[in-house]
């Protein structure tokens, strides 16, 4: 259950945020009616977005799918006693079948042609309803009823909020799973070159009409939504006019934002309100931003706003972060090296063999958790925060023969002779010079995911996100769980990045340069202790290239590729890791 709530706790936050807002506005009816259509403008431009945004094609006549759900919705309830459920649903349907009808003719148009097209669609849909007097000619449909759910009428301003609410959280989380699935992958790749993604074997056809299909119910159910909030829909409430206002929600908010639709329909939907008792035409307002966010903002005020969270807003908060994960207790013990004080957590201390873990960068001892844990008891296991990690002190220095300097002495603090070394990505590295410099202490070596022989280099324009890492905890946390992405995202990899926030700051840079200043091809042709390469197959840092050159480098190296795995494999799969590593050492 846990495990479920901390999956899901954007979506679990952002309901109690629609939950709360109630509170606010008890008195006053009118803002509930507002933030009721702005979650229904909401809830269109999510559908425009994705025809838009994702997919890359034109829709200008939006509003008339929204006319097509408010007008079935109303007509079902009103003539035929619909329930308002299936109202709501059939609103969508029928809307999603124009959609259907207005794709396939849209396939062969591009550009300017489909937009005149859809412009068109909408033009004529407006028309005809302004004509059909049965649905009230110009006049429209007045005095629709309430929704009812269960029999229960939800005449109240804050009832009709709240079902809004619910429809389109849930549509927004549909949204999401769209896009970050196939089909999502398959509009992106619509969108940036219909013929690259042809090629690569996608359905244009196919996909076009999925989007607009998609992008129709939507509009269809927020219409429905619209018909029954305010009780009463025309002809010129869904003209070419309110299309454009679509167009521009999504241009203000950001194209290809989820966030953007609601940030744009905040801006589109209340600012009207705001400004209602100035002299100030709203032509003249809305000109005026859609301007400045054209020049200033080209992809949108969703984007804007990111760029300014990552780089400053997560400040404040990684800070105490920081802070907190450094004042919790240290579990394990401490031990002296070189006037520093060097934290290590072990198992099963009394036994003979022993095995020395070296973590990488960005971690600490916790790598190893889920090995020791499980560790035989025939086996002591000791784990170390290395200087500038974890709990450890911060020394001057950060490159690798430094580390391997600290390692080494705490090896031999620790009164081991012969002793099997683990490391892992920077600690890989760490290891190879621990080995180079005292191969009298060390019986084996197994590498996971290292930085080869030659060191690594990173790429140039990499640092500027090591340099915004140092200072965003989210962004960290991402970063971590995509070298890990075999791993179920948990409470473990929380704790994971809270020791990643207690490595010394100036080395989110320093120890990426460390990593390129070394090149131990030369020593290690010359070693003869047995070494053992693990790599992941789906390791996006480490190629299976980069470590065949302990192959090429060494006769005692032996390279083994671990499927359905990443970076880690001693997180991903620690007991797969641990069977490797027992095998290793008693070969």
């Amino acid at each position: 259950m846990r495990g479920i709530l901390y999956k899901n706790r954007q979506w679990i936050l952002t309901a109690l945020l629609f939950l709360i807002i109630p509170i606010f506005f008890i008195n006053q009816p009118f803002m509930m009616t507002i933030f009721s259509l702005v979650l229904i403008y909401t809830i269109t431009t999510l559908g425009l977005n994705i025809v838009i945004g994702y997919a890359g094609q034109i829709s200008i006549g939006h509003a008339a799918f929204m006319a097509i759900g408010a007008y079935t919705s109303a007509l079902l309830t009103m003539n035929f006693n619909f329930p308002f459920l299936l109202s709501l649903l059939i609103a969508g349907c029928v809307a999603g079948i124009f959609g259907l009808l207005l794709g396939i003719p849209a396939l062969r148009l591009k550009g300017f042609y489909l937009a005149i097209a859809t412009m068109a669609f909408g033009v004529v849909v407006e028309q005809l309803l302004k004509s059909w007097e049965y649905a009230g000619g110009n006049i429209g449909i007045r005095n629709i009823v309430s929704p009812k759910l269960l029999g229960i009428s939800l005449s109240s301003d804050t009832a009709k909020y709240y079902l809004i609410a619910i429809v389109s959280l849930l549509l927004y989380i549909i949204s999401a799973n769209i896009l970050k699935g196939k089909t999502g992958r398959a509009f992106k790749a619509i969108r940036e070159s219909e013929f690259a993604a042809q090629s690569m074997g996608i359905n244009i056809s196919r996909y076009k009409l999925i989007a607009f299909v998609i992008s129709a119910i939507y509009a269809g159910i927020a219409g429905s939504l619209y018909a029954h909030t305010i009780g009463y829909i025309s002809p010129t409430d869904f003209g070419l006019g309110n299309s454009i206002n679509l167009l521009a929600i999504i241009v203000i908010g950001g194209l290809a934002s989820l966030s953007g639709s609601f940030i744009g329909s905040v801006i589109m939907v209340a600012m009207p309100f705001m400004f209602s008792r100035t002299q100030l035409p709203m032509s003249i307002i809305f000109g005026v931003l859609l301007v400045l966010v054209v020049l200033f903002f080209p992809r949108g005020l969703a984007y804007a706003l990111q760029i300014f969270n990552v780089k400053f807003l997560w400040k404040p908060y990684t800070a105490i972060k920081r802070r907190f994960a450094k004042m919790k207790k240290a579990e394990g013990e401490f031990v002296e090296i070189n006037g520093k004080r060097i934290h290590y957590v072990q198992k099963n201390e009394k036994s003979e063999k022993t095995i020395f873990f070296i973590h990488g960068n960005f971690a600490s001892w916790r790598w190893f958790k889920p090995s020791l844990d499980i560790l035989p008891t025939e086996f002591r296991g000791i784990a170390l925060d290395m200087p500038n990690f974890g709990y450890s002190d911060w020394i001057d220095e950060a490159k690798i023969e430094t580390y391997a300097k600290y390692v080494s002495e705490f090896m031999k603090k620790l009164g081991t002779n012969k002793a099997i070394v683990v490391g892992h990505s920077l600690g890989g590295a760490v290891a190879q010079k621990v080995a180079i410099d005292n191969p009298e202490i060390v019986e084996k070596v197994l590498l996971i995911d290292p930085a080869p022989p030659s060191g690594y280099k990173t790429a140039p324009e990499v640092y500027a996100a090591l340099e915004l890492y140092k200072n965003n905890a989210d962004l960290l946390k991402k970063a971590l769980i995509g070298t890990m992405p075999t791993r179920p995202v948990d409470y473990f990899t929380d704790q994971l990045v809270s020791d990643a926030l207690m490595m010394k700051p100036e080395c989110f840079i320093e120890n990426a340069r460390a990593l390129e200043e070394y090149d131990y091809k030369k020593e290690l042709s010359k070693l003869e202790i047995p070494f053992k390469i693990l790599v992941g197959k789906l390791d996006l840092i480490i190629t299976e290239q980069m470590a065949r050159e302990f192959e090429k480098v060494m006769k005692n190296a032996t390279v083994e590729i671990i499927p359905d795995c990443g970076h880690s494999v001693n997180v991903e799969k620690p007991e797969l890791f641990l069977q490797k590593l027992i095998d290793f050492v008693k070969e």
